[in-house]
Parts: C-alpha cells; sequence; structure tokens
C-alpha cells in the first residue's frame, strides 16, 4: 500500500482540504476519486498525487441545461 493525497478543487483552482488515503496503486486511487468528489459538494474536480507525481484528476461531470 502507498500514500495517496486527495485535493478536491474548487472552480478557481483552490483546494482548502485534502485526503491521504492508501492505496494499492494508481487504478485503486482513481477508483476512489468519486467518493472524494462526492464527499466535498464545492469542489469541481479532485487531483491524485502520490508524493511529488500527480496521479491524474476527475472532473465532475455537468448536467447539458
Amino acid at each position: 500500500m502507498s500514500l495517496f493525497t486527495f485535493y478536491p478543487c474548487r472552480p478557481d483552482g483552490s483546494s482548502s482540504a485534502f485526503e491521504t488515503i492508501d492505496c494499492r496503486d494508481d487504478n485503486d486511487a482513481l477508483s476512489r476519486a468519486p467518493k472524494v468528489l462526492e464527499e466535498h459538494r464545492s469542489a469541481v474536480e479532485v487531483v491524485i498525487w502520490q508524493g511529488e507525481r500527480r496521479v491524474g484528476a476527475l472532473v465532475r461531470a455537468t448536467s447539458a441545461a
């Protein structure tokens, strides 16, 4: 297991919170991103890092009006 850091980001790109989660690998971390995004309703994106390496990001889906 490795420690991954999840940063839920607001529309302006700022993040006032982060979560650290032990995950098996990048795929495991990416699969947890939707839950982190759901827990942070003001966030439009969650960015995932492992140390200094950016693993990826998940953007909240927007509904077409």
